[in-house]
This record gives structure tokens, sequence and C-alpha cells, in this order.
């Protein structure tokens, strides 16, 4: 890996001053990740289940660094990082997928885990003044929805994101993230908290609503999957922060440093009782002080790290192809999903293959939503 130059342009103070604000469901079980030390965890694998060949180079006494993502003969859109020595079809409670340290604390509502800011300059895309600011959040498991008694789509890593569309600084719109697609509304349709957009994510699944509530996403009625989102903490990712900004036309990544100081950019407001922290980087809360928490640049991850996580073209989880591969007396005269018994085929709907990053969630659009332009009237 090439090393970055030390002097980069600072994230525009406004991607934090209107940051999101998320509630994370009061039965959420998996909690916020970082992807460097999911990543740790894993080893790089081919659609096939085979291991992928890792350079002798980029093994520090037979540990992952995040130089590996980078190298030509992982960063492909067919290799899976694949858990190492856990299944999580063996237990359902693995401490790392569950990434409780990650749990927003409840009085400061800082996670440990950050979140992965981009910038998107879009005045030749949509008209000038235009900038999209996407928020990447990273969930090491996925707990699918139940449907008959069952859970489906479970899946190792979990990407979601919002944007909030800016005009010359100033907020216009805002994405949030749900399973294919996700919604898309005006900035005067949003809750908000101190004039900062508020989400809300679902349980198991991170999808995330406008609203609080029962969300029923799929087109089956009475049976199909539902969304359930509560008031039950309160994570201000711009407490914990990366950033970068993206090129459109060259499909490049480049760090940027941290924003700039602003005397508006108070992370949330303060409330009777709440807790700051002395050290905006440290972990936890050492109890009450006289000032809320500002938002802080996570100096701990490099600006190379950075880059190898958001520019890594891989998927992030396993790719459970053992439940893929077909029968070898059938492979050759049937599509693999015909040679299947009803008990494996709905075992590949329980478990899905790991997500892909960043660069593939469409930050190029040109509306708020990837597929569409329009804004939705009222907040679901």
């Amino acid at each position: 890996m090439s090393t970055l130059s030390t002097e980069h342009p600072p994230l525009p103070s406004y991607a934090l001053i209107h940051s999101p604000l998320l509630w994370l469901n009061e039965e959420e079980q998996f909690w916020p990740g970082n992807p460097l030390e999911h990543a740790a965890l894993c080893v790089p694998q081919d659609p096939n289940g085979n291991k992928v060949p890792i350079p002798d180079h980029l093994l520090s006494n037979g540990e992952f660094q995040a130089r590996l993502l980078e190298d030509p003969t992982v960063d492909k859109d067919d290799v899976f990082l694949c858990l190492a020595h856990d299944d999580p079809r063996v237990n359902a409670r693995i401490e790392d997928l569950m990434s409780t340290k990650g749990k927003p604390d409840p009085l400061t509502r800082r996670s440990s885990s950050p979140v992965w800011i981009i910038m998107v300059d879009k005045s030749a895309i949509v008209e000038p003044g235009v900038v999209d600011v996407f928020y990447f959040y990273f969930y090491p498991y996925n707990l699918g929805n139940i449907v008959a008694f069952n859970t489906f789509g479970n899946h190792v890593g979990d990407w979601e994101h919002s944007m909030v569309r800016f005009k010359n600084g100033e907020p216009i719109a805002v994405h949030l993230s749900a399973h294919a697609d996700g919604h898309s509304w005006a900035w005067q349709t949003m809750e908000k908290m101190e004039n900062r957009p508020v989400g809300y994510v679902a349980s198991g699944s991170h999808a995330m609503y406008g609203k609080n509530g029962k969300h029923a996403y799929s087109l089956v009625s009475f049976i199909g999957p539902i969304d359930y989102t509560s008031k039950g903490v309160l994570w201000d990712p711009a407490l914990n922060y990366c950033a970068a900004r993206y090129d459109v036309a060259t499909e490049k990544f480049s760090p940027l440093s941290a924003a700039l100081p602003s005397p508006t950019t108070t992370a949330f407001p303060p409330q009777p009782g709440a807790a700051s922290l002395a050290d905006p980087n440290s972990a936890g809360s050492t109890g009450p002080t006289s000032t809320p928490l500002e938002p802080a640049y996570n100096k701990d991850i490099t600006p190379e790290q950075t880059m190898a996580v958001l520019n890594f073209r891989g998927r992030w989880g396993n790719s459970f192809w053992d439940l893929r591969q077909p029968e070898p007396k059938d492979w050759i005269h049937w599509p693999i999903w015909a040679t299947m018994g009803l008990s494996r085929k709905l075992a590949c709907l329980k478990w899905a293959g790991g997500p892909s990053g960043p660069r593939w969630k469409s930050l190029e659009r040109k509306g708020v939503t990837w597929n569409t332009t329009e804004l939705l009237p009222r907040l679901v």
C-alpha cells in the first residue's frame, strides 16, 4: 500500500452539524462493530469455499493486516471474508458478532465503533452546489426476521447507510437504507433533534426507518417479514468517525481530515443527568461533566486503513458456499436451485452471503434514493 499524504482537506463541518442520530431497538442483540476488527477474524475465500492464497509479505506474525484488503488476490468482487473459527449456524451467539462493546453508552451516546463518512460532490450530476454526505455503519452480523417460525436472511457482516443531501451547505433531503433500497424524504419532513435528522434502526436487520414502530416490507400479506423499531438506545455516530471523499469521475476515494471546530457542532443537546467524556476518544463514560461530547475524528484508524475499508471490492461475510453447491451428479444438467430438496432451499433462504461494502452502494446516484428521484411525503 502506498503511503498517503499527511495533508488532507477537512470534512466540511456541516456534515457533522446535520449528521443523523439513530435510535437502536431496545431488543437489539447485534451492535455496531469495526470492519477492521471483523476482517481480522476472517479468511478470504472464493465462492466455492477455497481459501484465497495470502501473500506472505502481507502477514505479520500470522495476523491480518488492513493492507491485505488492497492486495489484488483479495480485492475482488467474488472474494468473501469468512469467519476463520466460528460458524453462526452452530453458535447463534458468537461474541465477536454480537459486538456488545459497540453498544452506545446510554449517557454519552457514543459507540466504540466508528461511522464511515463519505462526501460526494454531485455538482456535475445533479446541479451546482449539491453534495451528498453518506454515513456508513458496519454491524458484524445481520439477524434475519421471522417468517413461519424461522429466521430468514441471516448473514455475517452488514453495511447500512444514511445520506444527507446538501445544497450550498444546507441540508435539503435525507435517505435511510433498508434492505434492498430504503426511503428518502425532504429535509423538512424528517423528525429532528437539534436540527439533526433522527432515524430508527430495526432490531436484527438494522434497516432504518423514519419513525418508530412496526414496518412490513414484503409484498406477501400476513406472513411476510416485519421490522420493528423502538427508542432503545440513542446512538450519536458523529462522536466517533472516519472520513473520506469519493470522486465519481475517477471512482476513487481520498482521505479527509477532521472537520474544523465549529461552535454549532455540539454532538447532542445537553440533558439533565447526561454524562460526557473528558477524552472524546475514550470508549466509556467517566461520569457527568459540565459539557456534552463533541464530534470526534477517530485517530486510531489511519487514512491508509480507511482507504482499505472503503476500496475493498469483496464481500464482508461468509458465502455459505456449501449450501449452494450442486450435487455432483446433477450440476451439468440442471440449475442449482432445481437440484435442491426443500430443506436445503429453506437453508439457502435462511443464510445469505456476506454483503458488499460502501463502494458498491450507488455513491454516484442522481436521486436521493439510488433508483428514484422521488421523495416520500410522510415518514414510514
